[in-house]
Order: structure tokens, then sequence, then C-alpha cells
């Protein structure tokens, strides 16, 4: 069942963004995962392990796991390529509250994807229902990360919430993991 949320042309890119909410092609979703996590270390959230992208699919297959994609909508692709995904996790079993990640492709970054996602990812929360969300510290976009969730309205919770480790790049190589603290936000629909 495919919804359409919303439709924008953005002075970025010749193009029309697509949000909407669909159940994912796993090959697709896995290609994605693959190619924007692990140099984002967003790999990490929201497990204490790295989410990998069989992880990450078995949600989608499960259930356990509500989706908002972004296509870019360019005239000459048959299919439109996925540029952001955001996946709401409602997984008691090893969180009390919902979890939260937005991954969206390097190249599209800036252009708010990240915020529009949010929005309808919060938007499918039940009233009084609380999501919450790992924030990766010590890393050059930690205060942009922050304020991010924070303009949401989200409040941090723990900001010594857990260690983990993540992938190093250095000039795009991967050069092994480094360990990272990681805060806890939370935000709680009306």
């Amino acid at each position: 069942m495919l919804r359409t949320l919303e439709v924008q042309a953005t002075e970025f890119y010749d193009c029309n963004i697509k949000l909407s909410r669909t159940r994912l092609d796993a090959l697709q979703l896995r290609t994605f995962a693959d190619a924007q996590m692990p140099a984002t270390g967003i790999g990490e959230v929201p497990w204490s392990t790295p989410l990998s992208s069989d992880q990450l699919c078995e949600l989608a297959v499960s259930g356990r796991a509500e989706f908002v994609t972004a296509h870019m909508m360019l005239a000459a692709d048959a299919e439109p390529p996925l540029i952001g995904t955001g996946v709401l996790i409602r997984s008691p079993d090893k969180y009390p509250n919902p979890r939260m990640i937005i991954v969206v492709d390097s190249e599209s970054r800036s252009l708010g994807l990240g915020s529009r996602i949010a929005n309808e990812l919060l938007k499918l929360l039940n009233s009084g229902e609380t999501v919450e969300a790992e924030v990766q510290l010590e890393h050059s976009n930690q205060h942009k990360t922050e304020r991010f969730f924070e303009r949401l309205g989200f409040s941090c919770v723990n900001k010594q919430y857990r260690t983990g480790y993540v992938p190093e790049y250095v000039d795009g190589a991967l050069k092994g993991s480094v360990e990272r603290v990681f805060a806890l936000y939370a935000f709680t629909a009306s």
C-alpha cells in the first residue's frame, strides 16, 4: 500500500522528492543501508551491536518496524532512487519504548529530508507514546545532530547512555573502529 505524503520541488536538484509509507523491497533497503550507514556511524543505532542491513530487513519483514522513505523523482528514472529512510522500531523485548533511526543519502543531506522524515515518523506515535533516539557524541556533527533532535521537541534524558564502537573512516577509507559515547533523547507524543 503506497501512500504519498508530500511532493516538493527543491532548488538543489531538478527533481521532486516523494515521501511515502510503503513496504520496502529488501534488496533495495539492504543496498541503501550498506552504502550509507557505515559512513555515518548510524549503524550503532539503536542496537548495542551494529545494526546491519540484514537486521534492518528482518525488522521490515517481521512487522516490528514502520518505515518512511524518501525517493528522488527524476524523469529519467523508471524506478526512483531511495535517498532517505526513517524507521520507527517497536521491539518491546529489547526496549520499553519505540526507537527511531533516520538515514539520509550523503549526497542529499542539508535538504531538510531528515526533519521531514522524522516528522512523518512522529505522526505514527500513539498519544502519550514515547520514542527514543540515540545520538553519537564526540564526532564532527555532534552539535548539529543534538540540535536536530531538540528542534523536533526531543530532550536529552541521559547524556552518557552507553558506549559503543563505530567505524572510523579517513579520507573515505575504513581504518577500523573507535569507541564513542551515545546520549539518549526522548520525545512523548501529545
